[in-house]
């Protein structure tokens, strides 16, 4: 079976990964974990940092490592001015291939994790304590469930640079206001991350309305660790079974200190995937081509 999974993991693109330098500990930095990549035959990676833009040190990595598509973005937490159009105008004009509303500032993730103690692996990188200290997209003393006009603008940066849009940690609630939005307007590049993990988690009849309205899921192979959900690999391929491999991508979401290098995560997951029944084309659907259409690669 390893043939097999180098060979699916060849053009493999991975659209979440967490590397050095961070202020969270992290097990590799970019330049490793790129140069991991290109060695197993990947064709893109993608930083993500919670509190700082990553589209700029994404440039400097391509000029060390060639022969792979390196690519950063920005999340839209306190440390950039939370929901700043000009900062997300700045990534915009540095490369981000990805914008992802916030994510550890989330009023949604603080409830979680700090009040509700359902998440507690990510409570090291929640540095709030009230959820009324954190990121909300609905207007404050607006209507209920109206978007404040600054999300609105951050949509339209999005839209026309033709990039992702990532729900991130956004409540359920949130995701649904804001795809619907974001297809009102034309933004064709929708990711929802992570819905099988603990601190977002989406029913599978979620998943299914929002991939009517074509919107593209993120799988994580991070629960699935033991220290973080424990979650098994199997419930993740039911989803896909569900709501289809051709609204799915699988990532890693892995940097950690405690788990293996993003690259040996990769293999697992793809493993994984095809113990628990998947088919090959399918996995090379959701590593490759779906991923690859939302980076233009």
């Amino acid at each position: 079976m390893i043939d097999k999974v180098n060979e699916l993991l060849i053009g493999a693109c991975d659209l979440h990964i967490h590397g050095g330098p961070d202020v969270v500990p992290r097990r590799q930095d970019i330049i490793q974990i790129a140069e991991e990549a290109k060695s197993a035959g990947m064709s893109a990676v993608v930083f993500k940092d919670h509190n700082t833009c990553t589209a700029d040190r994404a440039y400097v990595a391509s000029k060390v490592v060639s022969g792979i598509s390196i690519f950063g973005g920005l999340v839209l937490n306190h440390s950039v001015g939370g929901f700043n159009a000009h900062a997300v105008d700045m990534a915009i004009k540095l490369g981000a291939r990805v914008i992802w509303m916030p994510s550890v500032d989330a009023s949604y993730t603080i409830q979680k994790v700090v009040v509700e103690s359902e998440t507690p692996w990510l409570k090291q990188a929640v540095w709030l304590s009230r959820p009324e200290q954190g990121l909300s997209i609905f207007k404050k003393g607006g209507e209920a469930n109206e978007i404040a006009p600054e999300i609105k603008e951050i949509l339209y940066l999005i839209r026309e640079a033709d990039i992702i849009l990532d729900t991130c940690h956004l409540s359920p609630k949130e995701t649904f206001i804001l795809v619907k939005e974001a297809k009102n307007i034309g933004l064709s590049k929708i990711a929802v991350s992570h819905p099988n993990c603990s601190v977002n988690r989406m029913s599978i009849s979620e998943q299914k309305e929002l991939a009517e309205m074509g919107a593209y899921f993120t799988y994580a192979f991070l629960p699935c660790m033991p220290m973080i959900d424990g979650q098994k690999p199997t419930e993740i391929a039911k989803m896909i079974t569900e709501v289809g491999p051709k609204h799915s991508i699988l990532i890693t979401d892995f940097g950690q200190l405690q788990n293996p290098t993003v690259v040996e995560g990769m293999r697992m997951y793809i493993t994984h995937m095809l113990l628990a029944g998947l088919k090959e084309s399918d996995i090379k659907l959701m590593i490759n081509e779906n991923p690859s259409k939302l980076l233009n690669t």
